[in-house]
C-alpha cells in the first residue's frame, strides 16, 4: 500500500510538471569593462565590470596616476588618494559615491582604522553603504596601506 501511495505521487508530480511552461530564460546583458581614460591597472584585470545593475569596482590603492608613485604611506594620505581614484572609476561609469551601496576595507595595519573611518566618514557622511574591513592584508608592497573595493546600484534606464 506505501508503495502504491507513493507511486501515486510520483505520477502526480510527473504530470505536475508537464502542464508547465517551460520559457527560456532572458538573455542576460553583456558585462562591460570601465576603466578612467587614460589610466591603467597594475595588473590584469579592470577597474570596475558593469553586469546588469551593478558595477563592480576592483579594489582601489593609493595609486597616484599623474605622479606615477603612491601616495605618502601615512593612511591619512592613502585612504584620500584611495577616494580621489574610487571616484574617478565611478566617474567613468557615470555614477557618484552616492550610488556606491557596499564596501570592503582592506587594512595593512589595524591601528589605522579609527583614522581611515574618520576620513571614511567624510565622503560617506550621509549615505552610508554597507562595509566589511579586513585588517592585516600585505600586498607585498610596504607602501600600501589600504585597499578599498566597491559595489555600486546603477539599473539601466
Amino acid at each position: 500500500m506505501k508503495n502504491a501511495i507513493m507511486l501515486g505521487a510520483a505520477a502526480l508530480a510527473v504530470t505536475a510538471c508537464a502542464n508547465v511552461n517551460y520559457h527560456e530564460p532572458a538573455a542576460a546583458a553583456p558585462m562591460q569593462a570601465i576603466s578612467v581614460p587614460g589610466a591603467h591597472t597594475l595588473g590584469p584585470y579592470s577597474q570596475a565590470v558593469r553586469a546588469g545593475d551593478y558595477v563592480y569596482l576592483s579594489g582601489v590603492v593609493a595609486f597616484d596616476a599623474k605622479a606615477g608613485k603612491f601616495a605618502e604611506a601615512k593612511i591619512g594620505p592613502q585612504t584620500r588618494q584611495v577616494f580621489a581614484n574610487m571616484t574617478a572609476v565611478l566617474a567613468a561609469a557615470g555614477l557618484t559615491l552616492d550610488d556606491v551601496v557596499k564596501t570592503t576595507v582592506f587594512l595593512k595595519n589595524p591601528k589605522d582604522f579609527a583614522p581611515m573611518n574618520k576620513i571614511y566618514g567624510e565622503y560617506f557622511s550621509t549615505h552610508k553603504p554597507a562595509r566589511s574591513s579586513v585588517p592585516g592584508v600585505d600586498w607585498g608592497n610596504p607602501g600600501v596601506l589600504i585597499e578599498i573595493e566597491a559595489i555600486a546600484y546603477a539599473p539601466r534606464r
